[in-house]
């Protein structure tokens, strides 16, 4: 392991930690969440995440509902953005994880990149990460005309990091071998996630997650959690 002097901390977790935090609070709905990141993360690494965000989890239904969503993150609007029904919840989960392999594929990307231009073109965003073009394509693959469609979302404050953000994205989850969580951004849990919701609606999967165990960070601790 890796002394905690020669990794960078942020408040006593790795930035990617804190990143986590901003997608997976996304995607459960929690607002204070991405409100508690912005205290430790750079403004354009917000939003960066959270138009990652938008291919991912939240599926705009159209370039202009895209671009409410853009200015939306630009105005810190992030119950808003936690409010709107993700694909987990409007039945697309399936399509979006069948599509995986082809999404990855370098037709997928390149075909996301023409997509990624036409956004640029049409709305007021600049860039998007190449990291999500295969997201970036199943959204613009996968027919969605439901619109405006919403979701309860979680009040809870902010208490502390929720052990269910530091999966294997993060350098806590790796050294811990904590691979996938109730909120991780993998195929299969997205499949999971939109499986129970469709089943069960968002409240019990946001209950068990406000009932997570709350850890301490690692930063110049002798151990994690």
């Amino acid at each position: 392991m890796a002394k905690s002097n020669q990794i960078k901390y942020i408040d006593g977790f790795t930035e990617s930690a804190w990143k986590s935090l901003v997608i997976k609070s996304l995607r459960i709905g929690w607002p204070k969440g991405i409100e508690e990141a912005e205290t430790h993360l750079a403004p354009s690494k917000i939003r960066t995440l959270l138009l990652g965000s938008m291919f991912e989890d939240t599926w705009p239904y159209d370039l202009t509902d895209l671009e409410h969503c853009y200015q939306a993150i630009l105005n810190r609007h992030y119950a808003w953005l936690c409010s709107r029904n993700t694909l987990h919840g409007r039945g697309y989960a399936d399509k979006f994880c069948d599509m995986a392999d082809e999404a990855c594929s370098p037709r997928g990307t390149e075909s996301a990149k023409v997509m990624a231009r036409t956004i640029t073109e049409k709305t007021s965003i600049t860039w998007i990460n190449p990291r999500i073009y295969n997201c970036l394509y199943t959204w613009g693959s996968v027919p969605h005309t439901d619109n405006f469609v919403f979701r309860p979302t979680i009040d809870t404050g902010w208490k502390g990091m929720p052990l269910n953000i530091l999966d294997e994205h993060t350098l806590e989850g790796k050294f811990k071998k904590q691979k996938v969580t109730l909120t991780s951004g993998h195929y299969e849990n997205h499949r999971a996630i939109g499986k129970r919701v469709m089943n069960e609606g968002w409240e019990p999967i946001q209950r068990e997650f406000e009932n997570d165990r709350i850890v301490s960070g690692w930063g110049q601790q002798s151990k994690l959690f």
